[in-house]
């Protein structure tokens, strides 16, 4: 159990940090094809270092902490260690990712939200933090094994998680950030693409 205010998204080699002026906004396991696909791709990667996005050992879902993006300050970063991912030719999502260590870090969605790796995330005296009570796993319908997610299972996100995003939808700023440069990509057909699929 751990407190949720003022906590600092850290990769594990410490080329990236972002800190968050508030809880997240919403707390859960993803199992989707898209979170699954690039977590899977870049943590099978040879000479992967990282923190792992898994929510656990056995199910592959990936561990998420929803985010107001103007809630975000990227406070060190650099081009170099930033690469971006998405799933198929014509992904429209691109999930950021540490080039050294491999952590994933985060992905933009519309220009209010973001999603964050919660296992890279720490609190203010460098513990890991942990959410309070159980965290329910949505998207279980694409899991690769349902039998094995843990909790609360929504074969999609319950209508109830989905009110919470409408309030994201009233912030302002693409990433958040106080960096120079944005951390979104501005042409989505240069940014890599994950080999895993599922066709």
């Amino acid at each position: 159990m751990s407190s949720s205010s003022n906590l600092t998204l850290k990769c594990k080699c410490g080329a990236f940090e972002a800190t968050f002026n508030s809880p997240p906004r919403m707390i859960f396991n993803c199992h989707c094809h898209s979170c699954v696909s690039v977590m899977a791709s870049i943590e099978s990667t040879p000479g992967f270092s990282g923190t792992s996005t898994k929510c656990d050992s056995e199910s592959g879902g990936a561990a998420i902490a929803v985010y107001k993006s103007n809630n975000t300050t990227v406070v060190k970063s650099d081009k170099e260690s930033i690469g971006q991912m998405k799933v198929g030719e014509e992904g429209k999502i691109a999930r950021s990712y540490c080039t050294k260590c491999g952590t994933v870090l985060f992905n933009v969605y519309l220009p209010n939200w973001c999603a964050v790796n919660r296992n890279a995330l720490v609190k203010e005296d460098g513990e890991a933090f942990v959410p309070e009570g159980e965290v329910m796993n949505v998207n279980c319908k694409h899991a690769f094994d349902v039998s094995k997610v843990k909790g609360p299972k929504h074969n999609t996100v319950p209508f109830r998680t989905l009110l919470k995003f409408i309030p994201l939808l009233a912030g302002f700023g693409v990433d958040g950030s106080n960096t120079e440069e944005s951390l979104t990509p501005e042409d989505m057909s240069k940014v890599e693409v994950s080999p895993i699929t599922w066709e």
